[in-house]
């Protein structure tokens, strides 16, 4: 009877193993193991800073029109404010540099207030390239009247990424507050 224990064990340690490796499946062979079909800022667009930023700030937003702009100096993770879309898209646009060689872009995700909460949008990933050059980006699908935020990540390590990026497209953005900018 032990044997047959350890030998059902052994099978469904086994088939675990398998399942855990056929997940990896979706990788491709980037260096950073990036998922395949990922959502991609394309080269071009441009910023003009509002009169008044404060481009040198670790984190800053500012909301000029129907534009949100954030600027982030050394920094892995931070949130914007909330914002209203106007439409059902919103078009981002972002230049940053980072020191390390290897790890050249960062990613900005989407995500929708839900009852006093905030839940992630299916598909709302963009990469954006942080060489120094302008990146455009739109994400679509919005429901005009709901709230959302996005949130900066870069996966550095000890490495950090400096710049800004402009949210164009919008109804309404709430002021920054100190808790908005923590990690997403």
């Amino acid at each position: 009877m032990k044997k047959a224990k350890r030998l059902l064990a052994l099978v469904l340690a086994l088939v675990f193993a398998a399942a855990a490796f056929t997940a990896c499946g979706n990788k491709d062979d980037g260096d950073e193991g990036e998922v395949e079909n990922k959502n991609v800022a394309a080269p071009g667009g441009d910023i003009a800073w509002p009169e008044g930023m404060d481009t040198a700030a670790r984190f800053a937003t500012q909301v000029g029109g129907d534009t949100l702009y954030a600027v982030f100096n050394g920094v892995q993770n931070r949130t914007t404010a909330y914002f209203t879309p106007a439409g059902s898209s919103i078009t981002i646009t972002s230049k940053a540099t980072t020191e390390s060689e290897k790890r050249t872009e960062y990613r900005v995700t989407l995500w929708k207030e839900s009852y006093g909460a905030r839940e992630y949008v299916t598909g709302g990933t963009m990469y954006f390239t942080a060489d120094g050059s302008c990146y455009t980006g739109t994400f679509s699908g919005l429901e005009p009247g709901n709230r959302y935020k996005l949130g900066i990540a870069y996966d550095g390590g000890s490495y950090y990424i400096s710049g800004g990026l402009t949210v164009g497209g919008l109804a309404q953005a709430d002021d920054l507050d100190d808790d908005d900018s923590a990690a997403a």
